[in-house]
């Protein structure tokens, strides 16, 4: 009988994310150390050495191998997967849910703004975000 799995990406290296708690107690986390999905993103020798870094600091298990035949492999009853916008990384996670089960789970905000904002640059968005965003809570008074 297969058992549920977290799949973390490298949008979400952080023991807190939401996607732990998620799970079932107990649901084993892997990292699939793509190479060919590294190379499309076109990541440096040091973000490597970063992503691998913060996966030793994790309770995650390290698999080699592409993504997609790893996962029918493991073959889990539900895979719960972080939430990302990463384009490359929502292509992956679409070609997982024709074969398997996909939970999504969407991360917390960093911060929350009280009132409807548009932003067109991330400086506009930084400049009201950062008087926020390092609070207990995240959010903004009123």
């Amino acid at each position: 009988m297969s058992k549920p799995l977290i799949l973390l990406h490298q949008e979400a290296l952080r023991r807190t994310h939401p996607v732990f708690a998620a799970a079932p107690a107990e649901t084993p986390a892997v990292f699939i150390w793509d190479d060919a999905v590294f190379q499309q993103a076109n990541y440096s020798l040091k973000r490597l050495v970063f992503i691998y870094e913060t996966l030793c600091e994790l309770p995650v298990d390290i698999i080699l191998g592409r993504t997609l035949a790893t996962v029918l492999q493991l073959a889990p009853s539900m895979l719960y997967v972080p939430a990302t916008t990463n384009p490359l990384l929502v292509s992956l996670i679409d070609s997982l849910k024709k074969e398997v089960p996909v939970k999504i789970v969407e991360d917390e905000p960093f911060v929350t703004f009280q009132r409807k904002t548009d932003f067109n640059r991330f400086f506009q968005y930084w400049k009201k975000a950062e008087k926020t965003a390092f609070l207990l809570d995240g959010c903004e008074d009123a």
